[in-house]
């Protein structure tokens, strides 16, 4: 195979292939997953053996003379299978990091094969073809595709997403991109997250081996059985914001939390589901600049080309319970264009005819999620917080009214709960901390959400188009 696609960033290469340090020095390097002896060839060019440990990122081995601890990390490291014909027949594999190679040889191929099933889940594999069976295509991207594929040995199904690699060696974003798809989704180990499994690198194609998951996606879902119950509803979407707790954890945004990027793992239950399209996820260290996402679905902040955070994906999560509790989308039209005013201006109807039988509770809920200031907008870990989803009683009036005021006479809904004493709010067109004079943080004009009987148009007549606002070098490209 030609020059791995891997080694071409700079930030990937390594002049050396181990790393040393003294065993005194040493830190924990994980737990062993497996462990064994292997055997390289010497300077003056016999065979000695070591035995070498391997952790989900590294191989180590000790150079116990020197009291020294050899490792080397084997994430963009691509390893490769030989065999060495002769008398005896020598089994083995290289792992190359684009500079430089080095040889292991095992004692048998029964050896061989515990060897590399082990290192297949720590670097990137070369033979794809042996290991999976190609069945066929389930899904298709402007330079990616997705196939349904068996392990040959398990016989297990998988999904693999298969990244041509012309288009990604043409563009330094979109190799960039996936390489950030690929470092994040490495990370995850969640129940409602598609897990990456393996990774092969073929001469055309970058292979990402991911959890097949057989239901349809939850705009499927939406469009063929309709709305949700409200304690379906309120179930699904408390999975949805553990899952951003989760990601939350490890300063993961998603940034393009919506229907179509989420599985269902059973058509027969309809809160079991499994995030996926890690595409335009980064890892925060700051605040974000990037436009990017999907209309009807993206923060106003990010529209607004304000400085943003996790928070973004929260909003999305609000925008997905209001589609589950009512089966409408609260920005679409038929516009492109006009869905992102909308979305941006952040105007949220809640009109009787489809929330009249939804408990105030309910509603609160998408009120806060949906907040336009993210200011004013909870982190996933504090709606988790909420009463509402440690089972407060849906039929106490009283526990309604304390969440929600009634609407007054202009027909708005007040968003504050009675209780709220003095408290910030944000004013977005001057962007700056102001507190009104009575002590209530009371939106402008522009702001309020209306639950006048405003026409909301109906989900499956949506015409959804992945949208991106280019406005940094951060900006990522879609695939």
């Amino acid at each position: 195979m030609p020059s791995s696609i891997f080694s071409q960033a700079e930030t990937l290469k390594e002049s050396h292939f181990w790393t040393s340090i003294k065993s005194s020095d040493c830190e924990e390097f994980g737990e062993i997953v497996y462990y064994g002896p292997l055997s390289r060839i010497s300077p003056s060019g016999s065979l000695y053996e070591s035995n070498y440990y391997l952790t989900s990122k590294k191989i180590i081995y000790f150079q116990l003379s020197d009291d020294i601890i050899k490792l080397s990390n084997l994430s963009w490291k691509v390893i490769e299978p030989y065999i060495e014909e002769g008398n005896p027949r020598k089994y083995g594999f290289r792992v190359s990091n684009g500079i430089s190679c080095k040889y292991f040889y095992t004692k048998s191929s029964e050896d061989l094969d515990k060897w590399l099933d082990h290192l297949s889940y720590a670097g990137i594999m070369t033979d794809i073809e042996n290991d999976y069976q190609f069945l066929k295509q389930i899904g298709n991207g402007s330079f990616a595709a997705v196939y349904l594929a068996k392990d040959l040995d398990t016989k297990k199904f998988y999904a693999i997403k298969s990244i041509s690699k012309n288009i990604v060696q043409n563009s330094k974003n979109n190799f960039e991109q996936t390489i950030r798809e690929i470092e994040i989704m490495r990370q995850l180990d969640h129940p409602n997250i598609a897990k990456l499994h393996k990774i092969y690198e073929s001469h055309s194609h970058i292979h990402l081996i991911m959890d097949y998951i057989p239901g349809s996606t939850l705009l499927q879902r939406i469009i063929s059985k309709g709305p949700l119950s409200e304690e379906k509803a309120i179930k699904f979407i408390e999975k949805l914001l553990r899952v951003l707790r989760y990601l939350g954890s490890k300063n993961i945004v998603h940034r393009d939390i919506k229907p179509e990027n989420i599985l269902m793992a059973d058509d027969n239950d309809d809160t079991n589901f499994k995030l996926i399209d890690f595409g335009l996820a980064c890892v925060v260290s700051g605040k974000l600049t990037a436009s990017c996402g999907s209309p009807g679905y993206v923060a106003p902040e990010i529209l607004r080309k304000i400085p943003y955070d996790s928070k973004v994906d929260v909003f999305s999560a609000g925008i997905i319970l209001f589609i589950l509790l009512s089966g409408r989308s609260p920005f679409s039209t038929g516009s492109p264009k006009e869905t992102l005013t909308k979305n941006r201006d952040c105007f949220i109807s809640f009109s009787d005819k489809y929330w009249g039988n939804i408990s105030r509770q309910a509603i609160n809920v998408v009120i806060k999620l949906t907040q336009a200031s993210p200011l004013l907008r909870p982190s996933a870990k504090e709606a988790l917080s909420y009463d509402f989803f440690k089972g407060i009683n849906k039929d106490s009036a009283t526990t309604r009214s304390s969440l929600i005021s009634p609407p007054n006479s202009a027909g708005l809904v007040n968003i504050w709960p009675k209780s709220y004493s003095p408290v910030e709010k944000v004013d977005l067109r001057k962007n700056r901390i102001s507190t009104d004079k009575n002590k209530l943080p009371v939106l402008g004009e522009k702001h309020r959400l209306s639950l006048r009987h405003a026409s909301t148009p109906m989900l499956n007549n949506v015409k959804r188009v992945k949208m991106i606002l280019r406005s940094d070098a951060e900006t990522p490209k879609l695939r």
